[in-house]
């Protein structure tokens, strides 16, 4: 077993930097030369899974076939003769963006985009070479101290959940249609619906989270649980980081909205276009595409409900509405050396279950002593009470309903009215879609559907009703006048009769053919 005191290779182990749900880094140091280094080893009771090793030779191999200045360096890669799988990589000294935003909330709008930027070179070498991180995160990323003055030096960490995309490229391990990968806070719209077909892009989308964050101190979509947060990504438009921030300048706005598009093709297509955005804001502005930036954005970020770090942290330590059993540790440290905060994953090892045994045994035996005391009462002549229905499932959800502007009335589809924007209730739970209706005086009304079968935020967007323009008045033609003059031997024209102006009928506003609000979960 991999331990401390132990060489493997050229290198023997000197401490323990972390430990992970998937494995453990340990610091080492060649014993000639004194140079040291960080050794990645799989737990020993991960080393007989396929997936886990195949995972595991993934982030080897996309790191060596990249070999950018700001992806983290891997040297080496092995297996002891006990069967333990093994990598040795540059050993870092710094800290982790995760660190540097729990200590400082945000940075300052030159650093962040510095930041982002060399996360875009390094991930734009990536994609070239057909490899998608997938798993951008605060923890992910490491600004080192010791790569000259001016500026963070950044490695991008942990390739693990890296897609290999090239034909000669294939892994074993495989992503099933329908499963969530990631950390929910930055995760991509497409990989939110689980499709499995992720591409560059959702790359892009992640690191305009990061960006996002390191501007204001918080991820855009926070909520009382993942699913909440999920439904966010892929459904409501992000809050203005001006509205969080508002030192920082309308270019940014415009960097941001773009890569935190839901639909893809109207994301930055590469990283590279994203990088020199980021580099020259202001002459991006200047030749921006139009992306349809709302002109009032009221009621978005209160929707959005932004997290700052803090809470992030608060919530991860008791496993935060993920419905997973999930050890964590102590301290911010990248998850490269110990497991991701908020990162939704598999759990590989199974935990022991004596105790719990013996309690389920327990009940077991309880359950039938009372069934047998309740049949034997009267030698089973009388009528069994029907058993009570198990419900598996909620009588009703909280619904949050916002729009932008504020103020709208919420009516169901029979008619009846819920209240006004903001508003938060609990509807009756279905697994079908309901719709929901947005009215607002001078506004479209807008159609809305969700289905309420867990805790969701409802947000419509509506659009203003444009007034036809007044009809102009006209004079009286000058040629009638003459016509009427000269006419009659001589005799005065008789004055014309004013007709009134002709009346346009009142323009009809139906969002019934419109394009609805995205919905979550629509059949």
């Amino acid at each position: 077993m991999i331990d401390i005191g132990h060489t493997i290779g050229n290198y023997r182990i000197t401490a323990k930097l972390g430990e992970g749900g998937m494995g453990v880094v340990y610091l080492a140091e060649h014993p000639v030369i004194g140079k040291k280094v960080a050794m990645k080893a799989i737990h020993p009771e991960l080393s007989k899974n396929s997936d886990v090793v195949s995972r595991f030779v993934t982030e080897a191999k996309a790191v060596n076939q990249i070999g950018h200045e700001h992806i983290v360096d891997i040297a080496d890669f092995g297996n002891t003769s006990d069967g333990e799988f093994y990598f040795v990589m540059e050993y870092l000294q710094g800290e982790s963006l995760s660190d540097r935003l729990r200590r400082e909330n945000r940075l300052a709008a030159g650093s962040a985009l510095s930041i982002t930027a060399q996360i875009a070179d390094a991930l734009n070498a990536s994609h070239e070479q057909g490899i998608i991180h997938r798993d951008l995160k605060p923890e992910n990323i490491f600004l080192c101290v010791n790569r000259g003055a001016g500026r963070d030096f950044v490695k991008v960490l942990d390739f693990g959940l890296a897609k290999l995309t090239l034909s000669d490229q294939k892994v074993s391990h495989k992503t099933r249609t329908g499963s969530v990968m990631g950390t929910p806070y930055y995760m991509s719209p497409e990989q939110c619906e689980g499709k499995i077909e992720i591409d560059h892009r959702a790359d892009i989308y992640s690191l305009g989270v990061l960006l996002f964050e390191m501007l204001t101190g918080k991820v855009p979509f926070g909520g009382d649980g993942y699913g909440e947060i999920i439904v966010k990504h892929v459904t409501m438009p992000p809050p203005s980081v001006r509205s969080l921030n508002e030192e920082l300048p309308e270019e940014i706005d415009l960097i941001l909205y773009r890569a935190l598009a839901k639909d893809r093709d109207q994301r930055f297509q590469t990283m590279a276009e994203l990088q020199a955005a980021l580099l020259d804001p202001q002459r991006y502005a200047s030749s921006a595409p139009v992306i349809g930036i709302p002109d009032d954005l009221s009621g978005v970020a209160r929707a959005a409900s932004p997290m700052a770090r803090a809470e992030m942290d608060a919530r991860s330590k008791i496993g935060f509405g993920s419905g997973l059993e999930v050890d964590r540790a102590a301290g911010g440290i990248p998850s490269t050396f110990r497991e991701g905060r908020g990162e939704i994953f598999e759990r590989f090892i199974p935990k022991k279950k004596n105790g719990m045994l013996a309690f389920y045994t327990g009940i077991l035996f309880l359950a039938v002593a009372v069934v047998v005391m309740f049949t034997s009462r009267g030698g089973g002549n009388k009528q069994q009470l029907p058993a009570a229905p198990v419900s598996l499932h909620p009588s009703a959800v909280r619904i949050n309903f916002n729009s932008d502007p504020d103020g709208a009335v919420v009516l169901r589809a029979d008619g009846k009215t819920l209240g006004l924007t903001p508003l938060s209730i609990e509807v009756p739970y279905s697994d079908s879609a309901v719709e929901f209706q947005f009215r607002k005086a001078g506004f479209e009304k807008k159609a809305v559907y969700v289905v309420p079968n867990l805790p969701s935020p409802l947000f419509a967007t509506l659009r203003k009703i444009e007034e036809p323009p007044a009809p102009q008045k006209t004079g009286p033609e000058p040629t009638s006048s003459r016509r009427s003059s000269s006419s009659g031997g001589g005799q005065p024209a008789e004055k014309k009769k004013k007709q009134p102006p002709p009346t346009t009928p009142a323009a009809t506003h139906d969002d019934e053919d419109g394009t609805l609000e995205p919905s979550y979960g629509r059949p």
